[in-house]
């Protein structure tokens, strides 16, 4: 079974479930099959509460706001671009392609046609105000990692990178030196957004980069999906998870995915050079950070697929067989060896899609203050 200490409230420090692997829990299976590795692990659900940051605290009338924002094509350089273009809830907060199409394009996800070709896969805003959770479910949240290099501290500030992208929102009507600026003072210009950030900060606010970050990042962090059927399992249900799923949680730990896939989110959050192949469509290599990138997290994966940073894998089954015959270009990744190699990948497979959530906040707003097509160009 599973032991923990979840009985925690909001604003302290989590402390998560030791998920103890041994032979008597083999006993409470419901097959055979289901035997478990001998294998001590620090695993554990996701806190039930969000941590935010003390200059940041989350306030219903700061996420209304974000939410405005979030969605409004106001902030891109041409008027046709909005956050959710590329994280749509209708697609788990991303935009389910290999590679997005940002400034330019026209429509949603798998119909998007047209737009500058962004050299990275858009990984899911879901979950996301956990980033830099360790195993012991320790965050700072002024002082995590975003973005698939790292180059981000916090979702205040990775909220304001696309806005001065050319290829995400900028374009070319304004250099990245501007952009931040020229968002502001279009913002300041419209009257409901005044009264807004009004509302949300106090009155006589200065719009400005630093109330735009934080406003998106407070909608962000209400994104959460922190109730799958591993996070159910590992709170004490052990009739959450079937025998199959069992058996891939053991040959998950077993084959040391948890030496990057660990903590509550399964992610290190740390860089590390796989040697994923490259995708055909970028005209040059992605080297990210001398060939590395961040381990994704694998939570909600059945809905932010195609996978890996520049989304060269389709489905699970293929991105868990490039790990079982890749040639290792990184001393802390684990390189899996399956005997039983079919079924393996199946069981681990079905373990991993026992981390989807689906009951996220999908809330569409009917309109944006600035009065542009909520969106951004999506209908095709």
């Amino acid at each position: 079974m599973i032991f923990q200490n979840i009985n925690t409230p909001p604003n302290t420090t989590y402390i998560f479930a030791l998920l103890i692997i041994s032979s008597i829990l083999s006993l409470n299976s419901c097959s055979p099959e289901a035997e478990y590795v001998p294998i001590d692990q620090q695993v554990g659900a996701l806190p039930q509460f969000v941590i935010a940051p003390n200059d940041n605290p989350t306030t219903a009338e700061k996420v209304e706001l974000g939410r405005k924002l979030f969605w409004d094509p106001v902030l891109s350089g041409n008027f046709d671009m909005a956050c959710v273009t590329c994280h749509h809830p209708n697609n788990g907060y991303t935009d389910n392609i290999d590679l997005s199409l940002g400034v330019g394009g026209r429509g949603l996800a798998q119909n998007r046609t047209g737009g500058i070709l962004i050299k990275r896969n858009a990984p899911t805003i879901i979950n996301t105000a956990f980033n830099g959770i360790d195993q012991a479910g320790n965050y700072d949240p002024s002082n995590t990692v975003h973005f698939w290099d790292n180059r981000s501290k916090s979702l205040e500030d990775q909220s304001l990178e696309p806005i001065k992208s050319m290829e995400e929102m900028r374009g070319d009507a304004y250099t990245a030196d501007e952009a931040i600026n020229v968002v502001s003072a279009r913002l300041a210009a419209i009257p409901q957004y005044v009264e807004l950030f009004n509302i949300a900060f106090g009155d006589d606010t200065q719009i400005n980069g630093d109330k735009i970050g934080k406003a998106i990042a407070a909608f962000e962090r209400t994104i959460i999906a922190n109730n799958s059927r591993f996070d159910q399992y590992a709170r004490g249900d052990e009739t959450a998870l079937n025998a199959q799923e069992i058996r891939g949680l053991n040959a998950f730990i077993e084959a040391k995915c948890t030496a990057c896939h660990n903590g509550p989110m399964f992610s290190d959050y740390k860089l590390h050079d796989l040697g994923v192949p490259n995708n055909d469509k970028l005209p040059q290599i992605d080297n990210g950070v001398d060939g590395k990138f961040r381990t994704p997290t694998l939570r909600n994966l059945s809905s932010s697929g195609p996978f890996m940073h520049n989304g060269v894998f389709d489905n699970l089954t293929s991105a868990v067989n490039f790990y079982d015959n890749m040639e290792v270009n990184d001393d802390d990744a684990a390189q899996l060896n399956f005997e039983d190699e079919a079924d393996t990948v199946a069981a681990i497979v079905a373990f991993i899609q026992t981390l989807n959530d689906e009951d996220f906040d999908k809330t569409i707003p009917e309109s944006v203050p600035s009065g542009l097509p909520v969106g951004g160009n999506i209908s095709n």
